[in-house]
């Protein structure tokens, strides 16, 4: 059953929006916010099976045309056609991925740019030399691909216990016509994901590669602020942040808002476990589906 609703209260501490969780205590004690000694794995694997549930009448998920306005101007102030190149498809998305990673450096703690869209954050970036959290890298990377004309979505990964358990993680899905699947870009890391046979590798896949223990190559020249990191540690963040999946329903410029509380209109999609629906985002009307062929449809 659809699970669609508004939540008004909110707590605020430090960078993140977290909610009271009105699920029952878990059976596995799960820590508030991210510990590196924690099982998150077990807790992936103990996820109910998705429901599969008809989504008829569920939102439509859709991606601005690059015609926009403030996309062209993005892509006009800062060369994103050269960026991109003229190669295939794959070539140009992994082109501005690596354009973003190398503009935008990583600070989990700073959210101050605002408005939450790309120009106001790669000027203040270039401004004060500082870095920004992972939502503000993953909005710069999904506003350069939708001025492309690709279908990009900003996800958000959360934890079991509620959407905002202390900390989350915020990355890229992007549409490859090619490989028919929305490939997973992390610009934080500068990170994707392969099979053994060194095939792009989508969200859904990462995480059922995680449950049933099967080998994840990463790019080799993945890096956090230029520097390596260890992919088994960087592998067990992500598997807190795999078992549940947000997103906006309409993925277009200035569509967030959700540090500074603006006036944008926040409608949410959830992807949750069966029988585990989420609390949603504060301030926001929420959609939760326990339906994975509906968030991952293919865009038309």
């Amino acid at each position: 059953m659809k699970r669609c609703m508004n939540i008004t209260v909110i707590i605020c501490f430090g960078l993140g929006i977290f909610l009271n969780s009105c699920e029952p205590k878990d059976k596995i004690r799960i820590p508030f916010g991210y510990d590196s000694e924690f099982d998150y794995l077990a807790v992936l694997r103990s996820a109910s099976a998705y429901a599969y549930e008809p989504t008829n009448d569920y939102p439509e998920l859709t991606y601005q045309d690059h015609a926009d306005e403030k996309l062209v101007e993005l892509k006009n102030r800062y060369n994103l056609d050269s960026v991109a190149g003229t190669g295939d498809e794959l070539t140009r998305i992994l082109n501005l991925f690596n354009w973003v990673h190398d503009e935008i450096n990583h600070d989990g703690g700073n959210s101050t740019p605002d408005p939450e869209n790309s120009l106001s954050i790669l000027d203040y970036c270039r401004e004060t030399d500082k870095g920004v959290n992972c939502v503000y890298m993953a909005i710069v990377f999904n506003e350069a691909c939708l001025s492309m004309g690709l279908k990009s979505r900003v996800i958000h990964g959360n934890a079991k216990k509620f959407i905002f358990n202390g900390e989350w993680h915020a990355f890229n899905a992007v549409y490859s016509s090619a490989l028919d699947k929305w490939i997973f870009l992390d610009p934080m890391k500068r990170a994707y994901f392969m099979d053994e046979n060194n095939n792009l590798l989508s969200v859904a896949e990462i995480r059922q590669f995680l449950i049933e223990g099967k080998q994840l190559l990463i790019n080799p020249e993945a890096d956090y602020n230029g520097v390596s990191f260890d992919k088994n540690e960087y592998l067990h963040y992500l598997t807190k942040n795999f078992y549940r999946f947000s997103c906006s329903v309409e993925s277009k410029f200035d569509n967030y808002g959700i540090f500074h509380l603006t006036g944008v209109t926040r409608n949410y999609v959830h992807l949750d476990p069966g029988g585990e629906p989420q609390d949603g985002l504060g301030v926001a009307t929420n959609c939760c589906t326990s339906n994975p062929d509906y968030f991952w449809a293919s865009p038309e």
